[in-house]
């Protein structure tokens, strides 16, 4: 639309008030007055800009009315048609605004952007008749205008129609969208259109620069505002919720903004939140079908009952039947609940009304990666990529399928393994043998009969694995993800390798197999992660997650705990990675308690109930407690297990400033002598002392620090400070006896386990060191120090078997010692297999010709 200026300095309500008495005939004027004005040029002029500004702001009855009564005095400029036009579409009255702008184009039959508005509404309509013909008359008005003559908006419009007719969108951008950018920097539709197409082609990052591009030149307004959130909907949700709350107050009853934040509270499972969100849109538009759509995803995963969900889809294709839109959003938003079955038969009933509608099938595409359909996805997605060179998702997931054409893939009666193949002679027996105990464990406890094999895919690079699990780029600091009886990992000798436990991962998501399957994927996700983190603690007492001091302070300072009817949305609003990671904690708490307080029966009747589709909080009231009674009882427990079980004895208040001087050595003295139980003073006192290596103090603090909080053994604890300081005062001894007690309670301390091993190596102490080897192997399998501790262990022990699996190892991790490993491999084999045995042997001596110990035993070889 094109910029106008206006003179008038009257505040737009006033002026709104007297445009309708003007448009009603009503003369404000004196009549000698009235007669020197030339009242087409006060519309004109002076009342276009402000018109257009009541659009923006959401007031649409009132423009419309105010445009069709300048349309009825007979006013000239094209700008009245097309405002009253989208003012009309804004409030879903789609048949009026199609006869309007049918009028409107008898009037001005080449006007651009006229005839593309023509076209939206015909799509809105399911008129692909009337969406043809205003093509062909923008094609016909184009050639009959010379280039230099178009305006910005002209631009737009011939961008946006190339689009429909199947252009190439870089190419449309080029030629159309960055040309109008350039003609007129203010346009806003320019920035809208350019966008919008990389919003279509996932190309968020792109989209996010577009709009900020916009909001630069044009200034602020609610459609390039809902631009950018929509842009940050997948990456960043806090920056996507400053962009929502922005574009409302711009524009109050703006649609888009209204509808995502819908989207997100039913991801959250806040269903009353989202309902009163999915009404302001109703309320201005009562058929939008976009609404609808999410009012029954509303219906559906809250239970609230077949014929509901039946009467609000219709609702959505009441007003075109065959709209896909209204198919793939109630799809693609049940998707994310974990709901793929029944997600991706939402995607193929949107094909069935429009094969070519690409949306849905980007989101079957997903839908069948997750449900392990891997064959008709990579078909898929050759599909879309043939359809539309642009679309992000589908390019990527064609490097994908390129990258794991070249896994390996084991296949079981119980499992299909796929991993990069250096990945699997190094851990992939290890994974099987893990997965398969795990199987063994939890399928019984929670009653469980898998019905097909469950499919682990480990990616070697997390980029892999980001676009197999979400389909894009991101997903950083995630180790696995569970989809039901499909399971993504990331190689453990990839993303923070050495940090993070491999193995208790695999366990934490073979547990979401079972409890996922078990729900028929109903469960929220709060009760999932609850149960997974509790099981792993379970299998092992250094998995799983401990209250810890930064937990405490969350319980007892920062308020930070979450109503259990509210735990899921402490997932998708956390604030940061420490309030997610106790989201994490949060919910295994409360599922430990409720196993306590309750019993196992009842958790088992609460997922039972789940699984026939009864929302959490009745399956909770019917088998434990009311949930506020619940909620409240949970809290007092929670807080009372921080008071009691972690730092009890600990005085945790932090000194004040005028109590204590960081840097005088002499206040920090005087104020330990006042409070010998402060722990933030001693924890200070302590990095004092290791800083200045006075090790006899930093030893006696760190004893003062474990009487605090013996229940700390993380890498700032009293005894991580204690091994230190005996390390360095060479009491070996009593610093191993340290380590040890740290590496019974860690799950994650490579340092302390690789310290460790070295002893044990040289002790010989056998049991210990295949112990720690494999605590070590379960953080990074491709470490060689472990590998071949665990070999020497083994072969120790009379552990053939496990002995020569090890050794296999270290001949792939360190190629450079290999002679003396082949040489231990036919040491191994020769009882077995002789023939294989003396290849090894004669592969040591190729290596190292003057190996003794092999001439020694080909020497001694006997047919």
């Amino acid at each position: 639309m094109r910029r106008l200026r206006t003179f008038c300095a009257v505040p737009t309500a006033m002026r709104c008030r007297t445009l309708l008495l003007i448009a009603a005939g009503c003369s404000l004027l004196l009549p000698s007055r009235a007669q020197e004005l030339d009242i087409d040029r006060l519309f004109e002029d002076r009342n276009l800009a402000p018109v257009a500004q009541m659009l923006a702001k959401g007031e649409y009855e009132l423009c419309g009315r105010i445009c069709e009564a300048a349309i009825q005095r007979g006013m000239k400029a094209t700008e009245w048609r097309l405002i009253r036009v989208q003012a009309l579409m804004h409030q879903g009255q789609e048949e009026t605004a199609r006869d309007e702008v049918q009028l409107a184009i008898k009037t001005f039959p080449e006007n651009l952007e006229l005839l593309m508005l023509q076209h939206e509404n015909a799509q809105r309509l399911g008129r692909q008749d009337i969406a043809d013909q205003a093509l062909a008359a923008v094609n016909a008005a184009a050639k009959a205008r010379q280039p230099k003559d178009r305006s910005a908006q002209d631009w737009v419009s011939l961008g946006q129609a190339a689009l429909a007719l199947g252009a190439d969108a870089q190419k449309v951008i080029e030629q159309y969208f960055k040309v109008a950018q350039k003609k007129d920097p203010k346009l806003e539709n320019a920035y809208l259109a350019e966008g919008h197409l990389a919003l279509t082609k996932e190309d968020d990052a792109r989209a996010a620069d577009v709009f900020r591009a916009g909001l630069k030149a044009h200034g602020e307004t609610a459609r390039l505002r809902a631009g950018l959130a929509q842009a940050f909907a997948s990456s960043d949700r806090e920056k996507q919720m400053e962009n929502i709350t922005r574009a409302l107050e711009l524009n109050p009853v703006l649609a888009e903004p209204h509808l995502m934040q819908a989207e997100m509270l039913i991801g959250a499972e806040k269903f009353m939140e989202a309902e009163a969100a999915i009404q302001k849109v109703l309320d201005v538009q009562e058929n939008c079908p976009e609404a609808w759509a999410l009012r029954a995803t509303v219906a559906h995963l809250s239970a609230a009952g077949e014929a509901k969900v039946k009467a609000a889809r219709e609702q959505g294709l009441e007003r075109w039947a065959r709209n896909p839109q209204v198919d793939h959003i109630l799809g693609r938003v049940i998707s994310r609940a974990y709901r793929f079955a029944e997600g991706q038969a939402h995607q193929r009933q949107a094909l069935a009304f429009e094969p070519g509608f690409l949306p849905a099938k980007v989101q079957l595409c997903h839908d069948l990666l997750r449900l392990g359909e891997e064959e008709e996805a990579w078909k898929l997605a050759a599909e879309i990529r043939e359809q539309d060179g642009y679309n992000i998702q589908a390019h990527n997931i064609g490097l994908l399928e390129k990258e794991m054409n070249g896994y390996v893939t084991k296949s079981y009666d119980d499992f299909i393994l796929k991993m990069p193949k250096r990945d699997w002679p190094i851990y992939g027996e290890r994974a099987l043998a893990l997965l398969r105990e795990a199987k063994s464990v939890l399928c019984p406890k929670y009653g469980l009969e898998l019905k097909r094999p469950v499919m682990v895919e480990f990616f070697g690079a997390q980029q892999d694995f980001a676009i197999r699990t979400f389909g894009s780029l991101g997903g950083q600091g995630l180790l696995g993800v569970c989809f039901g009886t499909v399971i993504t990992m990331n190689s453990p000798g990839s993303l923070a390798h050495g940090r993070n436990n491999w193995e208790s991962t695999l366990w934490h998501e073979f547990c979401h197999v079972v409890t996922l399957t078990l729900t028929r994927n109903k469960m929220p996700r709060w009760l999932s992660e609850g149960i997974s983190v509790h099981e792993e603690s379970l299998q092992n007492p250094a998995w799983g997650m401990k209250m810890n001091a930064q937990f405490r302070q969350m319980i007892l300072e920062d308020e930070a705990i979450t109503p259990v009817g509210q735990l899921t949305s402490a997932f998708l609003n956390a604030k940061d990675e420490d309030h997610l990671m106790f989201a994490y904690f949060q919910s295994s708490q409360v599922v430990a308690w409720l196993l306590e307080r309750f019993g196992p029966e009842s958790l088992q009747r609460i997922l039972s109930d789940l699984a026939t589709g009864k929302r959490i909080n009745e399956a909770l009231a019917a088998h434990t407690a009311d949930i506020g009674k619940l909620e409240k009882e949970f809290e007092a427990h929670l807080k009372e297990q921080a008071l009691k079980q972690f730092g009890a004895l600990a005085d945790w208040e932090k000194p004040g400033p005028e109590e204590l001087n960081p840097l005088d050595r002499d206040s920090l003295a005087t104020y330990r002598a006042k409070h010998p139980s402060n722990l933030p003073a001693t924890r200070q006192y302590a990095e004092l002392m290791m800083q200045e290596e006075k090790w006899e103090e930093a030893l006696k603090t760190a004893e003062q620090l474990i009487l605090l909080v013996p229940e700390d053994t993380g890498s700032e604890s009293g005894y991580q400070i204690k091994a230190t300081a005996l390390r360095k005062l060479e009491r070996k001894e009593e610093e191993l006896q340290v380590l040890r007690h740290i590496a019974t309670h860690e799950s994650s301390a490579l340092p302390v386990f690789l310290r460790l091993i070295e002893e044990d190596r040289n002790r010989k102490d056998w049991a210990s060191l295949q112990t720690l080897a494999r605590q070590a192997l379960a953080l990074n399998p491709f470490l060689r120090t472990p590998q071949q501790a665990l070999a020497e262990a083994a072969e120790a022990q009379g552990q053939t078997e496990e002995a020569m699996a090890a050794y296999r190892r270290v001949l792939l991790l360190d190629p450079a010692g290999a002679a003396q490993t082949h040489y231990r491999l036919a040491k191994l084999l020769i009882t077995q297999d002789r023939a294989l045995a003396k290849k090894h042997l004669l592969d040591a001596l190729l290596l190292a010709p003057r190996f003794r110990e092999g001439h020694e035993m080909l020497r001694n070889w006997t047919p």
